[in-house]
């Protein structure tokens, strides 16, 4: 199922929810109104949203803020192409269409892979560049004991001082 297809037919999805919950309203001779129904169940709806991305959310706070930024970025990109293009459609100027919504998508798509891509190098430059000082000083480290264990050979064959800290004093 392609990106375009999963969107419409979630936009299905939720005319289908909607007459149901208008049969249901008039099958028990409710009185509610248009909106007195979006009252209710953007509430309903926001509050469970609510709880099942804070659930979400938390868990991937301990792992990548990146990915909660994208899914409100990418959330807020989604509403803002549909206003775009209802907003073209009541003043007139441009044509509804929902494959210009897709299109917009795609474009918030491949932008963040393209940095996701650059973040991703970066870290590894990083990694490669820390690696590279960690074995300088390891090195380091190693030569520094050598020399340490040849001062105290020196002492231990009976020379009486150590030779190794003069050496190192003279420099």
């Amino acid at each position: 199922m392609s990106f375009s297809e999963l969107l419409m037919e979630l936009t299905l999805l939720m005319a289908q929810v909607h007459d149901f919950l208008m049969r249901l309203n008039d099958g028990f001779e409710l009185e509610f109104g248009d909106k007195d129904m979006h009252f209710i169940i953007m509430a309903l709806l926001g509050m469970l949203l609510f709880f099942v991305v804070h659930f979400i959310f938390k868990r991937l706070a301990k792992w990548s803020v990146t990915a909660i930024s994208f899914i409100y970025v990418f959330t807020v990109m989604t509403v803002l192409g549909f206003a775009i293009e209802i907003g073209q459609k009541i003043s007139g100027t441009g044509e509804m269409d929902f494959a210009d919504v897709v299109a917009g998508l795609y474009g918030v798509l491949l932008f963040f892979a393209v940095y996701t891509v650059y973040r991703l190098l970066v870290m590894l430059c990083g990694w490669g560049i820390r690696r590279v000082k960690e074995r300088r000083l390891m090195q380091e480290r190693e030569m520094a004991v050598g020399t340490g264990a040849r001062r105290r050979r020196v002492v231990v064959a009976g020379q009486g001082e150590d030779k190794g800290e003069k050496q190192q004093e003279e420099h």
